[in-house]
């Protein structure tokens, strides 16, 4: 399974208050022009609009957080903004776009795949809103928001609302309920359960222990952790209890380590005999402590 998605990295250009960009959907070839908002929303305490592009220059008027202002440019450390008819610069990384920041407008966009029969694209967030168009089971679409009920899209080249239930994420789940970190962790984990055990092994394919397989997933996903169970025990953030365990976490036991699965679940290296496999209660012995390694 693969969790990546492709970006570019363009300049935008205001087009009254939408700005149009082109971005490589997650898979294919083709590119398709997407929609997103100019409007920024201020992620810091305070964010200091200035003159030029310098912490030097002076200060045109100080937002406060959740202040909204219009983005004029985008994707560099320094971005242009109107603000109540002043224009100024500031930090980009301070200021929300609706799928990413000032600087990295399209952090959040995301590819997805149509998974019912018939998709309506509309112009508004509710069936009522008119119909822009009606895509098909299987077909391709850029995501630029999730985690609601309607959701915008776009589908070849029309972009709108629709209901992110219908909509399956390259990196997991649907555009409603997208996969957290810790449930991509876990599914990339679970394609290795049937795979040996061996002492002293880091490989997930030939054989590992229980430290090493974990070690192994978390560094497909960029993360670091020492070949030790015991050692895992200071990794990451600590979680309180079993009941507060999530998708992803670390389940340290004496002498041993798994990775929680959800619903009471573990995955592991479990032995020589078992190799690595799913155990169905997570409290099957005694927990030492619990981290999480992605908050």
């Amino acid at each position: 399974m693969s969790f990546t998605y492709k970006r570019l990295s363009t300049s935008l250009a205001l087009s009254a208050l939408v700005l149009n960009f082109a971005i490589l959907p997650a898979t294919g070839n083709h590119t398709a022009t997407v929609n997103a908002s100019t409007i920024g929303t201020v992620n810091s305490s305070f964010l200091n609009i200035r003159t030029t592009k310098s912490m030097k220059a002076k200060k045109v008027t100080v937002l406060d957080h959740g202040d909204k202002v219009e983005v004029l440019t985008t994707g560099k450390k320094w971005v242009k903004v109107n603000v109540n008819g002043q224009t100024g610069y500031t930090q980009g990384r301070y200021l929300d776009t609706e799928s990413g920041t000032a600087s990295d407008p399209y952090a959040d966009v995301q590819g997805g795949t149509v998974n019912t029969n018939q998709l309506a694209i509309r112009a508004g967030k509710g069936n009522s809103a008119a119909r822009l168009s009606t895509v098909n089971e299987g077909t391709r679409v850029t995501v630029l928001t999730t985690g609601k009920k309607w959701v915008k899209v776009n589908a070849n080249g029309v972009t709108g609302y629709t209901k992110g239930k219908n909509i399956n994420l390259d990196e997991g789940g649907t555009a409603t309920k997208p996969y957290s970190k810790g449930e991509e962790v876990v599914n990339f984990a679970l394609q290795f359960v049937g795979n040996p055990y061996r002492w002293g092994g880091t490989s997930l394919t030939n054989g590992a222990d229980c430290s090493g397989y974990i070690m192994s997933v978390y560094r497909h996903f960029g993360k670091s952790l020492p070949h030790s169970s015991s050692a895992m025990r200071n990794c990451g953030t600590r979680v309180s209890s079993l009941s507060a365990a999530q998708p992803g976490d670390i389940i340290c036991y004496s002498g041993h380590v798994a990775l929680y699965m959800g619903n009471n679940k573990i995955v592991h290296a479990s032995n020589p005999n078992s190799g690595i496999k799913i155990t169905n209660n997570a409290s099957y012995r005694s927990i030492v402590s619990i981290r999480r390694i992605f908050n």
